[in-house]
């Protein structure tokens, strides 16, 4: 088991790189050369309706053999890359195509990653995964966009996928070395059971509740700090130092655990992630910086805590194998959700920091740590 779980964290941490510079410099590149918010928010759109999709596919590719999920997440983001670098300037035309290779590079992956921690992992197991996955995707988040942003800046944007592309080449071959199983059944969502459960679905409700915070603090890191720069390297250096920051939040966090009540330190987070946004009232370059820094304290404390909540939750309330799977897709579509309705009002309505909608999101990303604490408690509270 040890072996397995092991390869899953390398495979995790290899995907978290390119995954962290599709967030960053993707969504700047879209930007820059669509000239607005527009092809950022429809590559969003697509990728997350897309990983929704091919996370259902994943579950009936894995009745046959669960390694094939990696196999095609890997070949999907092959073809995203490749497409990428040979369409270069004119990217943004096809910010469809682009997303859709991409989500569906997000859904079997992360079907498989999120059947293995819900499924397999014993509650001592989860701990080690979780642990060991965010230090080693928090290692990667420091050394990623300060290469991205330089090499870009250097040899251009095509030479970092080429880079990326060496990277999904390894991701490929541990997919071959992955364990070779199949799952014995089809997801089934069971409504009726999620609605008679109470403190389940409402767990399943902050999905949707905090995903529109989560990505607009990835905008703000990325394109909304880009706006105010305009150079790779810096913005690549600025999330290099959020990360440094980032992990010194984790071990603060898991030091604490040693003293105090998971619960009352998650409630803390939720305070701190509502709290740093009032810096944004006032958006310039320092405000950005000092949200970029001190929005780790809540991701440390409340809502990375909070997906092992969710998905610990996904498992719990489960009575077969069945339910289970259903239970994770049931929380991928609401999550995703979440994510097409925050970018839906980005193409629609931002324009720049003084658009009404970059308020409306200021207020909401107040308001939403602490709703997904209140209405997630009792599960909180028994995690």
């Amino acid at each position: 088991m040890k072996k397995n779980i092991n390869l899953m964290i390398a495979m995790n941490t290899i995907y978290s790189i390119f995954k962290s510079f599709i967030l960053i410099f993707v969504n700047i590149y879209l930007w820059k050369t669509g000239k607005s918010m527009e092809a950022v928010a429809v590559f969003n759109i697509f990728n997350y309706i897309a990983a929704t999709v091919s996370f259902y596919l994943g579950n009936i590719v894995a009745l046959k053999n669960m390694r094939y999920n990696y196999l095609l997440s890997s070949l999907s983001f092959m073809a995203a890359f490749s497409l990428t670098a040979y369409l270069g300037e004119s990217i943004s035309s096809y910010a469809i195509l682009i997303g859709i290779l991409g989500g569906f590079g997000d859904g079997f992956f992360f079907f498989n990653l999120n059947t293995f921690q819900a499924g397999k992992l014993l509650p001592d197991d989860m701990d080690y995964f979780m642990s060991a996955s965010s230090a080693l995707k928090k290692a990667s988040s420091i050394i990623t966009p300060i290469i991205s942003g330089f090499v870009i800046e250097a040899l251009g944007f095509n030479a970092m996928l080429y880079s990326l592309l060496f990277l999904i080449a390894i991701q490929l071959f541990l997919s071959f070395k992955s364990e070779s199983h199949h799952i014995a059944t089809l997801g089934k969502i069971h409504f009726k059971k999620i609605k008679a459960n109470k403190v389940h679905s409402k767990m399943l409700w902050t999905n949707i509740i905090i995903s529109p915070y989560t990505q607009f603090t990835s905008l703000a890191n990325s394109v909304f700090l880009y706006a105010l720069v305009a150079r790779e390297s810096v913005i690549g250096s600025l999330n290099s130092a959020f990360s440094i920051f980032s992990i010194l939040m984790f071990t603060m966090y898991r030091i604490l655990q040693r003293r105090f009540n998971r619960k009352h330190l998650m409630f803390v987070g939720a305070i701190a992630s509502s709290v740093v946004l009032l810096l944004l009232l006032s958006p310039n370059l320092w405000t950005f910086v000092a949200f970029g820094v001190l929005m780790n304290i809540g991701a440390a404390m409340f809502q990375t805590p909070l997906v092992g909540v969710q998905l610990r939750s996904t498992k719990e309330n489960a009575c077969e194998e069945s339910q289970m799977l259903g239970n994770l897709m049931f929380r991928v579509i609401v999550l995703n959700t979440g994510r097409v309705l925050f970018y839906s009002l980005v193409y629609f309505f931002y324009t720049d920091f003084n658009s009404p909608i970059f308020t409306i999101f200021l207020i909401y990303g107040m308001l939403s740590p602490l709703l997904s604490y209140w209405i997630g408690r009792e599960s909180i509270a028994n995690y």
